[in-house]
């Protein structure tokens, strides 16, 4: 063995040695936490119907977010805070409420945190072309003094929450009611004070929307579809 490769696998010996030492250091510091980078909270009808239509009105969505613990595993229970703000990048604002301080289990490398989150309206929904998510980053509340924590890793502080309101329900149907567009379904629930699955589609309600329409654009104007049609008002067929 000649003398550049002994001193090559020296060299190769003293960083691992490095990186096994680093790794007991870092292992064995006080408690850090981070999150799972993503989460998603999707609205429904049924959800779009409790928030803004009912009559005992539910806004908010119980939602998860995954906060994981770095370091050893704990011995008695710790609490922790989070805090959220928009994305750069969200098309609208996300409201959403903390249960802050949240308690972090002992024995648990993962803790899933309750978030209550506020129904988008309907100007923020879905479209059936178009995909439309407001974005909240959550991050730890270091400033409150029920924060227990250190921090995590820089790449995972901050979990983007993603809030979806999806309209569209699968079981519309074009022949009875018409084309879909999110002003013309919520004007039904509107309505019937109810989601699509529960209105009968016979006639008698089919005149009942048409002579429910007609009195709201004469008092506010027309409505309009989606996307390539939003420029089209909607209607309601006859059968």
């Amino acid at each position: 063995m000649n003398i550049k490769t002994i001193t090559t696998a020296a060299v190769l010996l003293l960083a691992a040695v490095g990186c096994k030492e680093n790794d007991i250091a870092f292992y064995n510091e006080a408690p850090r936490l981070e999150y799972v980078t993503v989460a998603t909270c999707t609205f429904d009808d049924q959800d779009y119907l409790n928030a803004y239509i009912a009559d005992e009105k539910s806004p908010e969505k119980e939602c998860k977010v995954t906060a994981q613990l770095i370091g050893r595993l704990l011995t008695e229970p710790l609490t922790f805070c989070m805090q959220g703000a928009p994305s750069k990048t969200t098309p609208y604002e996300v409201k959403a409420r903390f249960e802050n301080p949240y308690t972090f289990p002992v024995s648990a490398a993962q803790y899933e945190a309750t978030v209550w989150v506020t129904c988008p309206t309907k100007e923020q929904s879905s479209t059936q072309q178009t995909s439309t998510s407001g974005i909240m980053e959550i991050t730890s509340e270091t400033s409150n003094p029920a924060h227990q924590f250190g921090p995590g890793r820089n790449e995972n502080l901050v979990c983007s929450l993603n809030v979806t309101l999806q309209l569209y329900p699968g079981s519309w149907d074009t022949a009875w009611w018409g084309s879909y567009s999110r002003s013309k379904y919520v004007f039904m629930m509107e309505t019937f004070k109810t989601t699509i699955d529960h209105i009968e589609k016979t006639q008698a309600n089919q005149i009942k929307l048409k002579q429910a329409y007609a009195a709201y654009s004469t008092a506010n104007g027309p409505l309009y579809g989606d996307d390539d049609m939003s420029n089209v008002e909607i209607y309601f067929p006859l059968q």
